[in-house]
């Protein structure tokens, strides 16, 4: 872990991650505006790890159980992650191999909002001599992404957006195919699946529950605010809902956790 100023995240300021990378943290009118099904697919992307990507991997002949995340991401992950403008300027230049024509949305970085400095398409693999270890680097900005940067970045993506690592570890060999089974029939029928927003009802439920805030106030919020909040609102009426109940002498406060019934308290 390193350290950061939470509530400079929750502000909305710009996070470092070192000398040439800076995290910043998008409003929910930029991520509206630039797709929100984009946005969250490549934050959901990134800070995937191998138990995310089972039968992928299981089909490139990798045991997802035994390849360590900055690995897995060094490896595949951030090939998904860039823009695919080599293969747009390669569609204009060669029209007669692709039956679609160009789209100028290849061109876009899918974590410009959050990381606009790294476009991983711009990226390639190198072995530094002496350690071994497997870096990314784009030689047209001299920008080094390596495992201390990687770790960083994933963190605090997964403190913004409320994002819990996949820690899966199966039991057994038969458990380990099934759940790759399960996540490859999953994946499948998840293909056709009609998108539906999950910030829609959360951005609904905070305009009816603050009264007052308009609209602007709502959208220029940045996301990691917002869900903060959202959780917030959750603590605050957890904690009524059991004084209330104690008050009026229908629960017992014997016995749970005092933090439930502190609205101010830290959030879990």
């Amino acid at each position: 872990m390193f350290e950061f100023n939470m509530l400079s995240v929750y502000r909305g300021k710009d996070v470092p991650i070192n000398k040439n990378i800076v995290l910043k943290i998008p409003t929910l009118d930029q991520i509206e505006k630039f797709n929100e099904k984009d946005y969250f697919s490549a934050i959901y992307t990134f800070t995937s790890v191998g138990a995310d990507m089972k039968w992928q991997l299981w089909d490139l002949g990798i045991d997802y159980t035994k390849i360590n995340d900055y690995d897995l991401f060094s490896s595949f992950v951030y090939q998904l992650v860039g823009s695919r403008k080599k293969l747009y300027y390669d569609m204009i230049e060669n029209p007669d191999k692709y039956e679609e024509k160009p789209d100028e949305k290849l061109l876009r970085n899918p974590l410009e909002l959050i990381l606009p400095d790294l476009d991983f398409s711009d990226f390639q693999r190198y072995k530094i001599d002496k350690s071994g270890e497997i870096v990314l680097y784009n030689s047209e900005k001299d920008i080094t992404f390596d495992r201390v940067a990687y770790s960083k970045t994933v963190e605090i993506i997964r403190k913004i957006h409320g994002i819990t690592r996949n820690n899966q570890i199966p039991a057994n060999e038969k458990t380990k195919m099934d759940l790759i089974e399960d996540a490859r029939d999953e994946a499948l029928s998840s293909v056709n699946r009609i998108f539906e927003s999950a910030l829609l009802p959360l951005v609904s439920t905070m305009q009816m529950y603050c009264g007052q805030c308009g609209d602007d106030t709502i959208w220029n919020t940045p996301i990691s605010a917002f869900l903060y909040n959202i959780k917030r609102i959750g603590k605050i009426q957890d904690a009524e809902h059991l004084l209330q109940g104690a008050y009026c002498g229908f629960s017992d406060l014997k016995g749970v956790d005092k933090n439930r019934i502190d609205m101010f308290g830290k959030i879990t």
